[in-house]
């Protein structure tokens, strides 16, 4: 089992994509649960319930994305 230190409140799928993405930028929901399901975005799961740290998730995507440059 993975621990996950959870530093703030935990948010729902929709509320996580509202905080982290602007409109013009947000994934969709699919996009989210298929990123859970495959393990591959910190969550926390309470019974049958899915939540987020956005502060964790904001520091995974952050560690897990690069910038690419092009000439």
């Amino acid at each position: 089992m993975n621990a996950l230190k959870i530093t703030g409140k935990l948010v729902d799928a929709k509320q996580l994509l509202e905080t982290l993405f602007t409109p013009d930028s947000r994934p969709s929901l699919r996009w989210l649960r298929d990123q859970t399901v495959n393990q591959t975005i910190p969550f926390v799961r309470i019974g049958r319930l899915i939540f987020f740290d956005v502060e964790v998730v904001r520091e995974h995507l952050a560690a897990k994305m690069t910038a690419r440059v092009c000439h």
